[in-house]
């Protein structure tokens, strides 16, 4: 969908973002964290490649949404305080804030090529778009403990797509119960080295469990659960 480094599209892959931002119900606002710095003529220059490239993207992606996404843009070199509030430490970062200044989803990572329809998704699921197993996971939130997830993918993932929706929406209606972290691992190659990925999509739980590959909600489910899920409905 993505034409290059610098959001260049089509018009017929626009067409079809247009499309999709158009199904936004409530407005979204997302921090982007980069290392702009301001210049004499109001300007905002960053030296980062990867920081260029999604804060073009999430602009675009801004104009289109008539009113429906908002971009804050906040520099680590110039706003120290957010920076250490939310713990931000490598950029580009992207965060998911609720009304309460509570952050749902992070993702390290400039959504290109393959992130990019799962990012999407991941903006209309937090607008309030529900697919249907949303609320099987709610129905199973109690037998869940406060858990933290990450899942590592690249641009050029073919499974990743179909995966990453899943850990967001459970960060998502889970008002954080779950938090999910998204990185791409080839901006990020420190923390694939200290995880240890060997491939992608690879997710790990509360720092010590890990699912190797592609997963469904419900095997999401077991795991979170600890094999305690109602196995009723979608999951019969």
């Amino acid at each position: 969908m993505i034409l290059g480094d610098f959001m260049l599209f089509s018009q017929n892959e626009m067409d079809n973002i247009k499309r999709e931002m158009a199904k936004l119900k409530e407005k979204v606002v997302l921090k982007l964290f980069t290392d702009f710095r301001t210049q004499e003529d109001g300007t905002k220059l960053r030296k980062c490649m990867a920081c260029e490239g999604t804060y073009e993207l999430l602009k675009t992606l801004e104009e289109i949404s008539n009113g429906k996404l908002e971009i804050e843009e906040i520099s680590t070199e110039e706003n120290d305080e957010d920076a250490k509030k939310f713990n931000v430490t490598k950029i580009p970062a992207i965060l998911f804030v609720n009304q309460d200044d509570k952050e749902i989803i992070r993702y390290l990572a400039h959504p290109t090529g393959s992130e990019f329809v799962p990012f999407l998704n991941s903006i209309q699921y937090f607008s309030g778009v529900r697919p249907y197993y949303a609320d099987q996971i709610l129905t199973h939130l109690k037998k869940i403990d406060k858990s933290k997830m990450k899942i590592f993918i690249t641009p050029t993932c073919p499974y990743c797509p179909a995966t990453v929706p899943v850990l967001t929406l459970f960060a998502i209606v889970s008002k954080g119960k779950i938090s999910a972290e998204v990185i791409d691992v080839n901006l990020n190659p420190d923390l694939g080295m200290k995880y240890q990925v060997q491939g992608v999509p690879h997710t790990v739980i509360n720092e010590k469990d890990h699912i190797y590959g592609m997963f469904t909600p419900q095997d999401l489910l077991d795991k979170l659960t600890k094999g305690e899920r109602d196995f009723g409905g979608m999951y019969a």
